[in-house]
């Protein structure tokens, strides 16, 4: 069975492209990524492969946010805002601030804010990827979105012989640009910075030492027996609920249920006026559909909350 999730540590000078394409290559199946990490980062790159592609939207972004390591630069600004572009500017002086001055420009990146993506990366302009534009000469404007950082954290503060160098450990939601951060952090000190290392270090509950390294890809090492590889049974984060052989039939026929014909939850508790989506698991143990509640009338015309389909699976697809 391939149908599953693949958590990949994807090496320094590949795209996340490079890496599906080696996988489709290697052990011929269909598969693609849920958050592109840049060549020049490491880190996790959460792959689905066969039928679990069916899921990547359905697993909310609050279920992928993101922890990184990461080191800027300060003294000098690049055009992609990391090490990878051309330098645009430099500090005639060295990058001098107190550790509290620091700290009180960190504070201001926790938070919801909007952020300004850079110019070089994968967003759509026109129908076209900005980076593409920006490479050609081309004037590029992205509008801010918003994002929030969790936390954001000083691991080292040192001086390199030519730069000083911050190392921060950041949670952040899914969107941000963390190249952004460093950017704009390096603007608020006065003296410019640019992302010279990152490290994803975790995506959703997915942390980086559980994953599978590519050098064992390219050696076409079975994946489906390691830790690193979640099956479809087990990968969306919404509660399991077991139901009757009776109510199973319901599932099948993609009509709603009730909260009656539930005999086990597996998860977090569920709360019937307020629970979000939920996975109906068969007495096999296969993911059969998604559910969500809704308010519905019943035969006199009082509301009730039912359980709905929202996707339905058949046994060949799950």
């Amino acid at each position: 069975m391939t149908d599953g999730l693949l958590v990949v540590y994807k090496p320094i000078g590949l795209s996340s492209h490079d890496v599906i394409d080696k996988i489709r290559r290697i052990y011929r199946i269909k598969c693609g990524h849920a958050g592109t990490l840049d060549p020049m980062a490491q880190g996790v790159l959460l792959v689905f492969t066969g039928k679990a592609l069916k899921l990547i939207n359905f697993i909310t972004p609050d279920h992928l946010d993101k922890t990184y390591l990461m080191k800027v630069s300060l003294g000098a600004t690049t055009d992609t805002y990391d090490a990878t572009g051309q330098i645009t500017s430099a500090a005639e002086q060295p990058a001098d601030f107190t550790s509290d001055a620091l700290i009180a420009e960190l504070r201001n990146f926790v938070g919801s804010y909007d952020q300004v993506p850079p110019a070089f990366s994968a967003i759509k302009v026109g129908g076209k990827r900005a980076y593409a534009l920006a490479r050609a000469g081309e004037e590029v404007k992205l509008s801010s979105r918003k994002v929030h950082v969790t936390s954001i954290r000083l691991v080292q503060d040192y001086h390199d012989g030519q730069r000083r160098n911050l190392v921060l450990r950041v949670h952040c939601s899914r969107g941000t640009y963390v190249r952004s951060i460093a950017h704009d952090l390096g603007q608020k000190l006065g003296c410019g910075g640019y992302l010279s290392y990152l490290l994803r270090e975790r995506v959703g509950k997915w942390p980086f030492n559980q994953a599978f390294p590519f050098w064992k890809i390219e050696k076409g090492i079975d994946f489906t027996d390691s830790p690193a590889f979640v099956e479809f049974s087990h990968i969306l984060p919404f509660p399991r609920l077991h139901l009757s052989e009776e109510a199973e039939a319901k599932v099948k026929n993609g009509l709603s249920i009730g909260f009656k014909d539930i005999s086990k939850v597996e998860g977090e508790a569920l709360d019937t006026e307020d629970a979000g989506k939920v996975q109906i698991i068969s007495t096999t143990g296969r993911v059969m559909a998604i559910y969500e509640p809704r308010r519905k009338p019943d035969k006199t015309g009082k509301p009730q909350v039912r359980l709905v389909p929202v996707r339905v699976f058949p046994e060949d697809e799950a």
